[in-house]
Formats: C-alpha cells, structure tokens, sequence
C-alpha cells in the first residue's frame, strides 16, 4: 500500500476576480483535478491521495473545500479528503475531513505591532478543537517555524498532531528555490522529540537531504509526499528507491506512518 500524503487540487475557476500576485498560484495554468490525479496515481502504483485545495488568499477555499470533499465521496477509494484550516473546523470535520492544511504564506500571516504571529492566533480554537478529536494539521509553518511550533502552538495545545510539510525546509529564492541543508537540519534536531510531530518529505529533491532526514529523525517519523502538481508522484518513488530502504522501511515511509496518524485502515 501506498498514500500520497501532498497533493493539491486546483482549477482557475477557484481563483477570485480581484486577484493579488500571489506566488502560489501564479501563471499556474494546470487543471489539475481528479483524471489527471488519478491517472499519477496508477503510473506510480499509489493506492490514496490526500488532496487539500491551493491554499492561497486568491482562491475561494470553502468552494475549494467542499469540491475536494466531493471527489473523496465520488472516488471513496481513492482520496483522503484534508480541508485548508480556517474558523470553522465543525463544519469541515462533520462533513468527513481527515485533517486540515495550513500554509504559512500562501494565506499571508501577518504580525501584529508587538511583533506576535497574528495567524496562530487567529486559529488558536481551531487548533484545540481538532487536537481534542485527534485530527492533524499538515503545517507549511514558514520562517521561525521552530519558535512558533514550540513555544505557540504546541504550549498552548500540546497535543496537536502536526505533519510538518516539505522536512520544514524554506524555499529561498536566492538559493534557486532549493532547501538549505543546515536550515532543514536544525528544524529536525529541534522538534524531532516531539511524539505528535512527523515530518513529509514532498519537494524534497536532494537525495542527501532525504537521508540526513532519515538519520536525524529516523524513517518512522517520516511520511510519503509528491506535493502534486509541483511534482508527479512517479519522480518521488523513483528518488526513494535510491534510497536503498528496506521492505519494512518503504512500508513505515509510504503507509505506515501516515495510515497511523490520520486513523486511516
């Protein structure tokens, strides 16, 4: 068995008439719904997708949400419906969501005058409310991710399950858009203690960062991810089986850890 743990469902028709420029979204012209997904499945022997909505403040997320709650019913066998967090969790989590996304700068934080993270705050009661049914949140925490991880959302609900995106890696445009090595390795030494935190490997193309990660956290907290469309999950299961893992490992990694977290059999 194999779940994709990082895939994004979007259509232009989403997108709000008065647009921003926002990077998420830009000059992405791809319709990338259910045939095309489905079809990257079969090519790569995936079995589930977790498919969650662009989040991005361009797009209309709650028609976005709904649509991705669709296609989990139409094709139940499929898709593992996540929901971009936002106030009004009761709603999503009635409706059968698995978990819920959240992306730093796709859904722009702001700071307030003192300098606090506005956004953590803001969902605060969506985080205590899905930490009490047990439901993740897969988390594009952005800069100071640690801190915020740390010493906001986790001191004031401790038992939030959290999958953090992409190893916690930024994205730098100075450095081509490529993780840094030493910034994904402090992020893992720093919350790799943490129980109720894994770690997704999607748009991680460094072989050696992939098995830093291994080594640093070890192959059972980490989770299987393509970030479709960014990636075709083909090219990852490619990149993993030069990982040399073995049968129990690719199981943890690609099943296992996720079916786990999320309650999925």
């Amino acid at each position: 068995m194999i779940i994709d743990a990082h895939c994004h469902i979007h259509t232009l028709r989403w997108v709000k008439p008065k647009k921003t420029d926002d990077f998420l979204i830009k000059e992405f012209n791809i319709t990338s719904l259910e045939n095309e997904v489905l079809d990257n499945m079969r090519e790569a022997n995936i079995d589930k997708t977790i498919i969650f909505p662009m989040p991005s403040i361009e797009i209309n997320l709650e028609a976005a949400n709904i649509y991705c709650l669709y296609l989990s019913k139409l094709y139940s066998n499929n898709f593992i419906p996540f929901a971009i967090i936002d106030e009004k969790p009761e709603k999503w989590i009635e409706f059968g969501i698995k978990g819920f996304k959240e992306h730093t700068f796709g859904q722009r934080i702001q700071k307030d005058k003192y300098g606090n993270n506005i956004f953590s705050q803001k969902f605060k009661q969506t985080y205590k409310l899905i930490a009490e049914k047990e439901i993740p949140l897969l988390l594009h925490a952005g800069e100071n991710r640690v801190d915020r991880i740390k010493n906001d959302m986790l001191k004031d609900v401790p038992n939030l399950k959290i999958i953090l995106a992409h190893l916690g890696a930024d994205f730098p445009e100075r450095n081509n858009y490529n993780p840094e090595k030493s910034q994904v390795e402090k992020t893992l030494k720093s919350l790799k203690h943490i129980p109720n935190i894994m770690f997704d490997i999607a748009a991680i193309r460094d072989i050696d960062l992939l098995k830093m990660a291994i080594d640093i956290v070890g192959i059972e907290k980490l989770i299987f991810g393509s970030d479709f469309p960014y990636e075709k999950p083909i090219n990852t299961i490619k990149r993993i089986n030069r990982l040399n893992l073995s049968d129990t490992e690719l199981e943890q990694l690609c099943y296992l850890n996720i079916a786990s977290f999320i309650g999925e059999k």
